[in-house]
C-alpha cells in the first residue's frame, strides 16, 4: 500500500541533501552544502511570494496604463541568487582568503551572487527529486 504521508516529497525535500562542492573544472572539494529540494515548503513559499510581487507590479502598471518593466540583468541575477540561497540549509568547509565563512542567510545570498558555479550546483542538486527520496 502506498502511504502518501510517509512518501510526501515536500517533507523529504525539507530534510535536505548534502553534496560535495565541485570546482568549475569538475574537481571535487572538501566543501559541502546542504540544500532543500525544490518541493520544500520553504522553497515553494519563496516562489509564490515572488509571483505575487510580480502580479502586484503588473496590476499597478496596468492602472497607470503602462507595461511591467522587464528585469535588468542585475535584477535577474539577484533573483537567481536569492532563489538559490533560500534552498541552502547550511554548509561546511566554505572559505574566502583562508577565512571560514559561517553560514547565514545573508552570506548565502552574497555567495550565490558572487560565485555562479556554486549557485548552479545548488539549483541543480535542489531540482533533482531523486536526491530527496528515501533510500
Amino acid at each position: 500500500m502506498l502511504d502518501l504521508k510517509a512518501n510526501d516529497p515536500s517533507k523529504q525535500a525539507e530534510v535536505g541533501y548534502t553534496f560535495d562542492v565541485l570546482l568549475p573544472d569538475g574537481t571535487k572539494t572538501e566543501a559541502q552544502i546542504t540544500v532543500r529540494g525544490e518541493n520544500s515548503p520553504v522553497v515553494k513559499n519563496h516562489s509564490r511570494r515572488l509571483y505575487q510581487e510580480y502580479k502586484v507590479k503588473e496590476q499597478q502598471a496596468k492602472r497607470r496604463g503602462r507595461e511591467v518593466e522587464e528585469l535588468t540583468l542585475d535584477e535577474a541575477e539577484d533573483l537567481a541568487a536569492e532563489a538559490a540561497a533560500v534552498r541552502i540549509i547550511g554548509w561546511k568547509g566554505i572559505a574566502e582568503d583562508d577565512k571560514e565563512i559561517k553560514f547565514s542567510k545573508e552570506e548565502a545570498e552574497r555567495l550565490m551572487k558572487a560565485y555562479s558555479f556554486l549557485r548552479e550546483q545548488v539549483m541543480e542538486v535542489s531540482g533533482n527529486i531523486l536526491n530527496f527520496s528515501k533510500s
